[in-house]
């Protein structure tokens, strides 16, 4: 059973408790709901009650000794609303788990639905609710536990309508452009027969409330055809950004090649931002032409479908109330859609199509007038299949919990690009003919994306997930990949330097002590991972561990940091700023010599580092350079800790 627990680990946001309680007979831990609301607010997970994580990644099984009681007072507990708000779990989702004679409770925690969010114990929703981050469990801010309240209402999130807010706060301009848009898609269609204002409440952008007779523009008429002031008045944190970057960032070169945010020169509200947009990614798509029935050039490609699809999908799903603002960017391997908010339906749902739940339905009818996005939950599914028709690298839907917003990064580049086979061959030199196919786009991944996880590798091929995980394992032992030190998402990045060449494992089952090594997982991996090769100009970011700077009194502060998981985030600042004395250093040099995450330095240490004016970004307009590398700012230089 040593290999399912594995899988177990391997696949899923994982937790081990020893639930051993004081007298070492079995009692439910209080972390246990907190772990609870944690996975089913996030992603969901698997608890093993009964088992223990070492410091070093390893699995001990203890054992349950009174495992009927223990399961009894789960269910008593789940039954109770006082303790936690929401039962998640059926017979099915509980198992007893014989492993070397020893009893354990697995528990699956599936992803709560959005009407059943937030879910939280001890019948306080703004203290009780937890989520989950590759730290473990973290209690969720109070903004955050509204954003799930107003997710989980019925009421969509852009029928709000308006008070103080007039037609003349709408574009005349946007709106008469919009009208004929949606005459040349659909002509003689009654919405058209009346006024702007008649128009507008056949889609939602006007609306009465028949309950008090209040009536007047909604979010969405403001969000699609507002002038940006107007919007900015009821929307802070507005922001639309198209950047189109360049391949490489010379010294002195341009930071962009061509950008529309809100600058003032246009009114600033959706329906414009798609019209400037959309042809921009179109042109930015270079496919072979097809012929139609009709022997005549068909100009749209699946392609260019999936790209309108995907800016679409991220203007309708976008959390206006929320901070970061639609972002969309244009690479020279690939484009990025990002949108506040996080997803209203599991990742594994949305690939599979079928079902639609659309956080901003008035908005999501104003575009599929005029021939952009449908409601049949068929989007995500077309653009899968214009990828696969291109045999490019598919398509990676994220969801950043800590940042709470979702990124859809579609790649125009191959399975194994030139280049990338070229890196491998001089990584592993004669060594790559030991793998099968599935095993080499493992280390072609790791390269073009920064890691390589279990489920992107389920993305990629039809491989069991119990077989990729053989494979991961394999590749770890054999030193090609080494692993993360957290259980919790388990991703894998390349061996650093030319590790000497050992003989092929048999001991696939046994985790290798690599898996103690610091995480180079990149918490924004960009399709611009893929140059490099060593054509590339820039300086290669992936020093191996002696290769970082040795200064007086450096390795005494950083050797406290790496042998202690929790250090003062005071002491981890001064080590980076140590470390980053004399060069920059990419968060993976950092986290290979702290031996932290390379989430956790970013998400909690970099980007706030950065903000203080206590560190510099080597490309600070690209924030997923493949190069992107950070050093002191010249009034930190020189303290050592």
């Amino acid at each position: 059973m040593t290999l399912d627990l594995e899988a177990l680990r391997e696949g899923w946001d994982f937790e081990a408790k020893l639930a051993a309680g004081r007298d070492g007979r079995g009692h439910l831990p209080e972390s246990l709901w907190e772990t609870y609301s944690a996975m089913a607010n996030t992603h969901g997970g698997v608890m093993v009650l009964g088992a223990r994580e070492e410091e070093d990644g390893r699995l001990v099984v203890h054992g349950l000794h009174q495992v009927d009681k223990l399961e009894r007072d789960l269910w008593n507990l789940l039954a109770n609303s006082e303790k936690i708000s929401c039962n998640l779990l059926d017979r099915n989702s509980v198992k007893r788990l014989e492993v070397e004679g020893r009893n354990l409770l697995v528990l699956h925690i599936p992803r709560a639905e959005r009407r059943q969010r937030p879910v939280f114990i001890n019948n306080n929703p703004l203290r009780g609710t937890f989520v989950r981050t590759y730290e473990g469990d973290r209690r969720a801010s109070e903004t955050t536990v509204r954003r799930m309240l107003a997710d989980a209402g019925e009421q969509p999130r852009d029928g709000e309508i308006l008070e103080h807010f007039n037609f003349s706060d709408l574009d005349p301009e946007s709106l008469a452009a919009y009208r004929n848009l949606f005459r040349s898609n659909f002509p003689g269609h009654p919405f058209l027969s009346g006024s702007d204002q008649e128009m507008l409440r056949q889609l939602g952008g006007w609306a009465r409330d028949r309950a008090n007779a209040k009536e007047g523009i909604t979010l969405a008429g403001l969000l699609m055809f507002g002038r940006q002031r107007s919007i900015l008045d009821r929307l802070p944190h507005f922001q639309l950004d198209y950047r189109h970057h360049p391949a490489s960032a010379a010294a002195g070169g341009p930071r962009w090649l061509d950008r529309v945010s809100l600058d003032g020169t246009w009114p600033g509200n959706l329906f414009d931002f798609y019209c400037k947009v959309i042809v921009k990614l179109r042109d930015g798509l270079r496919v072979p032409f097809l012929m139609g029935p009709d022997l005549f050039r068909r100009d749209e490609s699946p392609q260019h479908e999936a790209l309108r699809e995907a800016m679409v999908n991220a203007l309708i799903h976008g959390d206006y109330l929320a901070s970061g603002g639609i972002r969309i960017f244009r690479l020279h391997n690939g484009f990025e859609f990002h949108n506040p908010g996080l997803l209203r339906l599991p990742v594994e749902q949305i690939r599979a199509g079928g079902k639609s739940d659309c956080r901003n339905p008035s908005l999501q009818q104003m575009f599929q007038m005029i021939g952009a996005g449908d409601k049949a939950g068929s989007g995500f599914p077309k653009i899968l299949q214009a990828w696969r028709e291109q045999h490019w690298r598919a398509p990676a839907l994220e969801e950043d919990v800590e940042q709470e917003e979702v990124c859809l990064r579609l790649a125009t580049i191959s399975l194994f690009p030139p280049e990338v086979t070229e890196e491998m061959e001089r990584r592993f030199p004669k060594r790559l003919a030991r793998l099968d196919e599935t095993g080499r786009l493992a280390l072609a991944t790791a390269i073009l994306e920064g890691r390589v996880t279990n489920g992107r590798l389920q993305e990629l091929t039809d491989r069991h997930p119990r077989d990729i995980t053989f494979l991961l394992k394999r590749l770890v032992n054999e030193q090609y990949l080494v692993g993360n030190d957290k259980r919790r998402w388990s991703a894998y990045t390349l061996v650093q330097g030319s590790p000497v060449s050992p003989e092929p494992s048999s001991q696939h089952n046994e985790p290798s002590s690599q898996h103690n090594e610091s995480s180079s997982q990149h918490s924004e991996p960009s399709s611009q991972h893929s140059e490099p090769s060593s054509q590339h100009s820039e300086p290669s970011s992936q020093h191996n561990e002696m290769s970082l700077p040795r200064q007086e009194g450096l390795p005494v502060l950083v050797e406290e940091i790496r042998v202690r998981q929790r250090s003062a985030p005071a002491k981890v600042e001064a080590a980076i700023l140590a470390l980053c004395t004399d060069e920059f250093l990419s968060a993976q040099d950092l986290a290979i010599a702290l031996r932290r995450g390379i989430d956790t330095l970013k998400n909690h240490y970099i980007s706030k580092m950065i903000r203080e004016g206590r560190l510099e970004a080597r490309y600070p307009d690209q924030p997923t350079h493949p190069f992107q590398a950070y050093r002191a700012r010249s009034s930190e230089r020189g303290i050592k800790g």
